[in-house]
């Protein structure tokens, strides 16, 4: 490989590739197909909820036994003795909601990076990622590998109409091999020699390449051929160079959205609306209330100010800029940074999915000084830390993102690894109330916002969970959401 270029070591939805598909799709003079207008569960008029009601996590963790919710506003928080004399008092009409045992409310989850836009296009691929194809899995499958994706490619060809590209993204080769080269390479030879005829393109999840068949570079070469920005002077040359990078890499990228069918993606985007929907609904089931948009596209904003005119089921918000902004897509923090005078208004969100599905490969490579999300490094130092889920890639859970900030256990590794050796960085660890304050009033405090708390005279947006995510036996990933309400 010496001499060649290599793909760059670190692949999000800002980079270059993504920008150029938002301009591509722009071309078309395409309104997407109305959304349908999807509500959260209704609360009554005047409802009363009693049983274990958290109402913030941190800097203390507080708790009432009764809330009264009107007009979908908090009215009162206190016992129930002292919500029953209020109601006495003004002689309202209530309903009663009594909490299971071990049920539990507490402020609804907050989702802080997202691309929006860009997730709805996406999710129209496959994911090619140890998530299964619509990056829903909450955890790494056991059988992800070469084997898997072979099957998964020749299932999905089934499935497509005869013009259409197989496109994919988020396979994570840094989880098929020691050693990133070796299974880069050994996806693309995958890649070419599974017997399907359409041409395929398959992004990886943490490196910019597409791993294409020889389907995909016909139709990229004909699009060079007839643009004058072909730099080859044969095909031969192109199909050499593109064997030995494994594929299209960083800014070739590019050559790939130009060649992708024109039908394709007008259905693609026809659908973004209805895909939004869908992330919708799921994040209502996931007990989202509010997702901060980081999508920067001019055409991406369009579409989002034309969603938000037509759906208002949940609150699309924006992060307020910071100095760390770009630190947010970042996997490590160099000791640089270790000295930074403590400042109430400096906040990052972490994407701890990177320590929890992802650490290993940090471990396995070169990695110096740095740490791997260093949560509890980055609180001690007056940071606003909350924590994002990374989907597209992975999977959208802000539970799960809590459970992997508490126990920062690897969820791959070798099997000679004991459990108290996957624990990567233990001293990074958040509390519970910690990590629950992450995914509430953090998320609420990066967005600019005064969400994520339930107080007297706000709005009620909360989460109604099944067990008490504070007990001492308790494990995030196995709380399930009843109901999520929302303003």
């Amino acid at each position: 490989m010496e001499g060649l270029s290599q793909p760059s070591a670190r692949f999000s939805l800002n980079h270059i590739f993504f920008d150029s598909l938002l301009d591509r799709l722009s071309e078309f003079s395409l309104i997407p197909e109305p959304a349908s207008n999807q509500t959260s569960a209704p609360v009554a008029h005047n409802q009363v909820f009693l049983g274990k009601i958290y109402t913030q996590f941190c800097p203390t963790v507080e708790t009432v036994e009764a809330m009264l919710v009107s007009n979908n506003k908090v009215v009162i928080l206190g016992s129930q003795h002292e919500i029953e004399q209020y109601i006495t008092r003004l002689d309202m009409s209530v309903r009663y909601q009594y909490l299971g045992e071990e049920q539990s409310l507490c402020p609804g989850f907050i989702e802080p990076n997202i691309n929006l836009i860009l997730s709805a296009i996406l999710q129209q691929w496959s994911h090619i990622g140890p998530f299964g194809f619509d990056c829903g899995w909450q955890k790494l499958m056991p059988n992800y590998g070469l084997n898997y994706i072979a099957r998964a490619l020749l299932y999905l060809d089934k499935g497509l109409s005869a013009e259409d590209w197989l496109l994919g993204y988020g396979l994570y080769s840094v989880l098929l091999d020691e050693s990133a080269q070796t299974s880069q390479h050994d996806v693309f030879q995958l890649v070419q020699q599974v017997c399907i005829d359409r041409p395929v393109a398959i992004l990886d999840a943490t490196s910019a390449i597409a791993y294409v068949n020889e389907a995909a570079l016909e139709k990229i070469y004909s699009y060079l051929q007839h643009h004058d920005a072909n730099p080859f002077a044969s095909k031969a040359m192109f199909f050499d160079l593109v064997r030995r990078q494994n594929g299209l890499i960083n800014e070739q990228l590019v050559w790939l959205v130009e060649a992708l069918p024109a039908r394709q993606l007008k259905r693609q985007l026809k659908s973004v609306f209805i895909q939004i929907d869908e992330i919708v609904a799921r994040a209502y089931s996931l007990g989202i209330t509010h997702m901060g948009t980081i999508d920067t596209h001019p055409f991406a904003r369009k579409l989002l100010n034309l969603y938000q005119k037509t759906n208002s089921a949940i609150s699309i918000m924006e992060p307020r800029n910071s100095w760390l902004q770009e630190l947010n897509s970042l996997a490590c923090l160099s000791e640089q940074y270790t000295e930074v005078e403590p400042a109430a208004n400096r906040s990052i969100a972490i994407n701890i999915g990177e320590v929890g599905y992802c650490g290993y490969d940090w471990v396995k490579s070169y990695h110096g000084q740095s740490m791997l999300q260093p949560c509890q490094q980055l609180m001690d130092q007056g940071y606003n830390v909350c924590l994002q889920s990374g989907f597209p890639i992975l999977p959208l859970s802000p539970l799960r993102a809590a459970e992997q900030a508490c126990s920062r256990i690897m969820e791959y590794a070798p099997g000679c690894y004991t459990r108290h050796e996957r624990v990567l960085l233990p001293d990074q660890c958040l509390s519970k109330p910690q990590s629950l304050n992450a995914i509430t009033k953090a998320a609420a405090e990066h967005l600019g916002s005064n969400l994520g708390t339930l107080k007297e005279g706000e709005t009620a947006n909360f989460v109604h969970l099944s067990a008490d995510p504070l007990a001492s036996n308790s494990n995030f990933r196995e709380l399930a959401v009843i109901a999520c309400y929302t303003n």
